[in-house]
């Protein structure tokens, strides 16, 4: 404290009073603008969680998004300071200039309470959660405010003439840099907690000594596939299975800390990766003895930053397998995933659900509504079933999981019962109530070319209207832009709407959907999800079918 007095010794209190008074003004503003800076900087903060608390993905946002988010800050900062700096020039010779010092704070205060109310009413797939982690991150993010207040409030005292508590309004600017900071201050200090978090759930996973182990990795599918494989297996095991999307060190350690239970005999953990390593880590705390690619495709490129990158990462899995003397399944009608294969002499299944001769696979199978009916076939034995799920590349997912079923001992009939049970995963080509008479097809956690395609097929069998809502494909690198035009071009085969949601991806959608010759009056744009959904009520009717394919990730809302 005494530190900040003799700082304030030489300059004049603002209000005529002591040097103590205006000590207490300026701690009084700084912790009030740090409090606001948090609000203010939801955006970076949620950035950085959604990165999986990795400063390459956070800058690459910042890049990827050009700064369009620093550069709101950048306006706010300079609309602060000038109405700051106006008004004190302006009240400069009024008997009540002193008090009229204030005036301006009030006008700061107004700015930045439209900027956060705007930050936080744009919608949000992924709201930042506050996790212990991220609260810590807060906290000293705030000191950093803090500090920073004091000493550009001390630093425009002393040498910026009218200015005094106008210096405030330039702090909002130097938010993403302090996000950054915070994060490195406290980097050491998350990583000997996680590892220790990471350890205690190793350690309760090892305690499970009869527990068979599964883990799931590949460009898309996991949740799918996970969550198939967790109906069909509960016909003969306890299963415990990490829930939702929790496929990262922390999710999974929480999972087995939190969820598996001394009765649970299979545990399979989905597998999630951003960049080289990732997969090798996760393999190191649940040390899979059987494992599952679903698929290779091009999702999340970006981080990976080349296809080979991205194949050697989803190989860990069967690498660590192989050494093992584990078992792999693979996915044998995803040709990337097929020719991974080839590199294991491991036991392994190559799964295809429709080439026949295989252990177990598909045939006679018929789409509808409701979902699809088929013909299981294993050996000798032929069972009519059908699943509750939308599209043929679900036929796929089934025979890869039931492959693993038989593997661990499951009867074709005990296989056919849990396809009976299966539901659709949210959000992933489920169709959904609507009060409007509408068909809604949820698939808006699908961010995967292979997904959309696979989407888009089920769309066509409708013989009605049909409206795709979609901001197209991120995360892809370099192929992003030759991918969204290729579903340019599958979307104007397929659909007879189009309300392109945002501006990412506008260019290439819309050059692959006039190649495709989707008129141009068919061709909408919308802002946000919220006004597509207001424009999707003025083209349509009753009967109608709308498929809302992928929704974009909060880093490009």
């Amino acid at each position: 404290m005494n530190i900040f007095l003799n700082a304030f010794k030489e300059v004049p209190a603002p209000l005529g009073f002591d040097n103590w008074i205006t000590f207490w003004l300026v701690f009084a503003i700084s912790v009030t603008n740090a409090i606001l800076m948090c609000f203010a900087g939801y955006k970076f903060l949620q950035v950085v969680q959604l990165s999986s608390y990795r400063m390459k993905g956070y800058f690459g946002w910042i890049k990827e998004t050009k700064g369009s988010w620093w550069g709101r800050l950048i306006m706010l900062s300079f609309l602060s300071s000038a109405a700051l700096l106006i008004t004190n020039v302006l009240l400069e010779d009024f008997f009540a200039y002193k008090i009229m010092t204030y005036l301006g704070l009030v006008f700061y205060l107004i700015f930045c309470i439209v900027y956060i109310v705007n930050q936080y009413s744009a919608p949000q797939k992924t709201p930042l959660k506050y996790t212990s982690r991220m609260t810590r991150l807060v906290v000293v993010y705030a000191i950093l405010v803090f500090v920073l207040s004091i000493f550009v409030l001390n630093f425009s005292f002393l040498y910026i003439p009218y200015f005094q508590y106008g210096a405030i309004g330039l702090t909002p600017m130097f938010i993403p840099l302090l996000v950054c900071l915070a994060y490195y201050i406290t980097y050491p200090f998350e990583v000997l907690h996680n590892k220790s978090f990471v350890k205690k759930a190793k350690k309760h996973l090892s305690n499970h000594k009869n527990l068979i182990k599964i883990g799931i990795t590949g460009s898309y599918g996991k949740t799918s596939v996970k969550n198939i494989l967790t109906t069909l297996l509960s016909e003969k095991y306890n299963v415990c299975s990490s829930p939702m999307s929790y496929n990262t060190p922390l999710g999974l350690s929480k999972t087995i800390l939190n969820n598996l239970t001394d009765k649970d005999q299979i545990f399979i953990a989905e597998m999630g990766a951003r960049f080289v390593g990732d997969i090798t880590t996760l393999c190191d705390l649940i040390e899979p003895e059987i494992g599952i690619i679903t698929g290779i495709g091009n999702q999340h490129l970006l981080s990976f930053g080349t296809k080979e990158n991205l194949i050697k990462t989803k190989a860990e899995l069967a690498d660590y397998v192989s050494k093992n003397n584990g078992k792999m399944v693979f996915n044998a009608d995803n040709e990337e995933c097929k020719n991974m294969a080839s590199s294991y002499t491991c036991e392994k299944v190559l799964s295809s659900a429709f080439k026949e001769n295989e252990i177990i696979y598909a045939k006679d199978f018929e789409y509808d509504r409701a979902g699809v009916n088929f013909t299981l076939v294993c050996g000798k034995k032929e069972i009519k079933t059908s699943a509750r799920l939308l599209g043929f590349h679900n036929i796929s997912n089934i025979i890869l999981c039931a492959n693993v079923c038989l593997m661990l001992g499951l009867t074709v009939e005990e296989i056919e019962k849990g396809i009976q049970k299966l539901v659709p995963s949210a959000h992933r080509l489920a169709l959904v109530p609507s009060s409007s008479a509408l068909t809604i097809i949820d698939d808006a956690y699908n961010g995967s070319v292979e997904g959309a395609t696979a989407a888009l097929e089920v769309l066509a069998s409708y013989n009605t209207k049909k409206i795709v809502i979609t901001p197209g494909l991120v995360e892809l690198g370099k192929e992003q832009y030759s991918s969204n035009k290729q579903l340019g071009l599958l979307i104007a085969e397929k659909a007879d709407y189009i309300i392109i949601n945002g501006t990412t991806n506008f260019e290439a959608l819309e050059e692959g959907l006039k190649e495709g010759g989707m008129p141009e009056e068919k061709i909408l744009r919308a802002g946000s999800l919220k006004q597509a959904v207001t424009q999707l009520y003025d083209i349509t009717e009753p009967g109608d079918v709308v498929l809302f394919e992928n929704d974009l990730p909060d880093n490009y809302n």
